[in-house]
């Protein structure tokens, strides 16, 4: 019987990896939603929270623009959502010196890897080292969070806190069905803990780039390239100048990158192609950076469409806002610092990045919030990622000091 919980986590270190092994094995691919709607039940069934009610948030669909330039609606699987109080909620209510502090747990349970991906199942790398398809991002951090809080309940440390655990089926894609739910909880909570994975050093992150998606449609017109080119208007040309200007805008800005990352069009060599689709990724450093970019892409596109004989139309946005330093985050950063120390952990080193996750959704929706508390890792989004399975008990046991 151990008499803490520190103790109590670290001799959990093999459940932990068994456990991780049993749900990085089912995929749940941000496409497969079979897959995702098993694994929201398996999810369900194990996360075993004494006392905590649970409930599936519904989602509203999806909307994407597809190859063929048509909006489509995608049906999305639910939020899953756990919510625990303390018994004594009620005479803290009545107490004015005292109050319930609430803390939002939150990670994804979608990957990348789709159901045809050949990267399904886990292998050991070495002893330590599991190499298996979302072992880092983010299935190991829903593994810290059921190991931290069962600590935190069994040993009844939370005598003035409740907390709600959330975990999207939608995060790898952008959360397009679960950022409305995300702005709607923040007020409910103090802060929020995010277990995306720790960097492979073992450092956190401390602030973020925004990001967001852009499809550009470019409608032109089909014509024999043989017999009467001269009456068509080729869309993949027009497109191909259009992305050459966008990707001009490079560097215009303080930390802006943009990214023409696919397109699409044409049916076959003697056909002058009507249709072209780009899909260009943005990240942005701050706010204003938001403004400036979507003001350059209408002139862009309003010139674009001066052409005869061309259509263009442009979709998306910034949906990932910049998640820059504030003084309520530099707060949080400093409690999870101390109590890194306070473990016998290293002194955390802090990061900033480009990447983004939904930590920034929260953070816009005025939540500080740290958001790399899963375990360390690295190969994310490759048949090379891998975690490291001593850090799922390190991490648990900083969530509980």
């Amino acid at each position: 019987m151990h008499d803490s919980p520190y103790p109590w986590l670290a001799s959990r270190q093999t459940a932990m990896s068994d456990d991780l092994i049993a749900l990085a094995n089912q995929n749940s691919g941000s496409g497969n939603a079979s897959g995702l709607m098993a694994v929201a039940e398996w999810l369900q069934n194990w996360m075993d929270l004494p006392g905590a009610s649970f409930r599936a948030e519904p989602l509203p669909a999806r909307h994407v623009i597809d190859d063929h330039g048509k909006e489509l609606a995608i049906e999305s699987p639910p939020m899953l959502r756990w919510d625990w109080v303390p018994k004594s909620a009620a005479q803290l209510r009545q107490d004015p010196t005292e109050r319930l502090r609430r803390v939002l747990l939150a990670i994804h349970y979608d990957t990348v890897f789709p159901a045809d991906s050949p990267f399904q199942e886990c292998q050991w790398q070495d002893s330590q080292r599991l190499n298996g398809p979302g072992v880092a991002d983010a299935k190991g951090g829903i593994v810290v969070i059921r190991y931290a809080l069962q600590a935190l309940l069994h040993f009844g440390l939370l005598k003035n806190v409740g907390f709600s655990v959330l975990l999207n089926p939608d995060e790898e894609i952008g959360s397009p069905s679960s950022t409305r739910l995300f702005n709607e909880v923040a007020a409910e909570f103090d802060f929020g803990l995010l277990f995306e994975p720790a960097l492979p050093s073992g450092g956190l992150v401390s602030e973020r780039k925004g990001s967001g998606n852009y499809t550009v449609v470019v409608r032109g017109r089909s014509a024999h390239a043989g017999r009467d080119m001269a009456s068509g208007r080729n869309a993949i040309v027009h497109l191909s100048r259009l992305l050459l200007e966008m990707d001009r805008l490079n560097g215009q800005r303080a930390g802006l990158t943009l990214n023409v990352g696919v397109v699409r069009g044409g049916t076959a060599f003697n056909v002058v192609p009507d249709l072209a689709i780009g899909r260009v990724n943005v990240r942005v450093a701050d706010q204003a950076s938001v403004t400036w970019v979507d003001k350059q892409f209408a002139k862009l596109i309003a010139e674009a469409n001066q052409a005869e004989g061309f259509h263009c139309k442009l979709h998306g946005g910034i949906t990932s806002s910049p998640k820059p330093l504030s003084d309520p985050q530099r707060q949080l950063m400093l409690a999870v610092e101390q109590a890194s120390l306070a473990i016998g952990a290293s002194p955390i080193a802090w990061q900033a990045t480009g990447g983004v996750c939904d930590g920034n959704k929260l953070a816009a929706a005025g939540l500080p919030n740290i958001d790399t508390l899963g375990p360390r890792g690295d190969g994310l989004h490759s048949v090379g990622e891998w975690v490291d399975i001593p850090s799922l008990v390190e991490k648990s046991q900083l969530i509980v000091n």
